[in-house]
């Protein structure tokens, strides 16, 4: 297997549902902006199926030395997952968006599957019957496809091997790893985005290889920061702050 960088992915999600999980739904609408922020050559934006509020940025913040709340520049990215688990209390946050975490084939996959919130998979370049993946408290919640359609099982033509709303993580990998092998679907696993972290999971140490990480939380009922995570070789480098006004 190897990992995936964005020259070579980004997926389209052409959703315009809402998704039933809420928290987190302000970081994961900023999704298509702040990849694309990130990125030189940009093939397609991906977007996270959810409706918040309109919101417009107001200002923005750069750091590049010293503290911001509960992390430093310079702090390797081990470190700085625990500091986002020190905020995450104060803030209200449960999962943080990881940039560029995106894998071809599920051969390596069994023990990080568990660690994150949403994950997404796709052909490398995107389409709209792509596969979006919520887990909550250990089983698989939602079901989408990129055109936004809310599944029960995926895929809906098979039986045994389907992945169900409310499986059990433990299952998902024998599952995917099933239907990987099927000629109809094997297409769906040139990319696998392990998109957003869960943070009452265990680090990941891929996570270093990421140049960004990125949250958003509320300040007020009508203003949010999303704070944006910049690492060079697994070091934060930067932290930059937009801050939003919603209506």
């Amino acid at each position: 297997m190897k990992k995936i960088t964005y020259d070579s992915f980004l997926s389209k999600m052409t959703a315009n549902k809402k998704a039933p999980s809420t928290k987190g739904a302000w970081a994961l609408f900023f999704l298509p902006l702040l990849l694309a922020g990130c990125l030189n050559t940009v093939e397609t934006e991906p977007e996270i199926i959810t409706e918040p509020p309109i919101s417009s940025l107001i200002s923005t913040d750069t750091i590049k030395s010293g503290d911001y709340k509960t992390f430093t520049i310079g702090a390797n990215s081990a470190t700085v997952y625990e500091s986002v688990n020190d905020l995450k209390s104060d803030i209200g946050l449960e999962y943080i968006n990881i940039v560029s975490n995106i894998y071809e084939g599920v051969a390596e996959l069994e023990d990080k599957l568990p660690l994150y919130h949403y994950i997404f998979m796709d052909e490398k370049i995107g389409t709209s019957s792509g596969v979006q993946l919520g887990i909550k408290n250990n089983s698989i919640e939602t079901i989408y496809l990129s055109s936004g359609q809310a599944l029960e099982k995926w895929p809906e033509e098979l039986s045994q091997s389907a992945i169900r709303k409310g499986d059990d993580i433990a299952v998902l990998y024998d599952k995917l790893k099933t239907i990987s092998e099927n000629e109809k679907y094997k297409s769906k696993f040139e990319a696998i985005n392990l998109l957003t972290k869960d943070l009452s999971k265990t680090y990941d140490s891929e996570m270093e290889k990421s140049p960004q990480w990125y949250f958003g939380y509320t300040l007020e009922k009508n203003k949010m920061d999303v704070v944006k995570l910049n690492f060079e070789e697994g070091v934060l480098e930067s932290i930059i702050i937009n801050h939003y006004q919603s209506y």
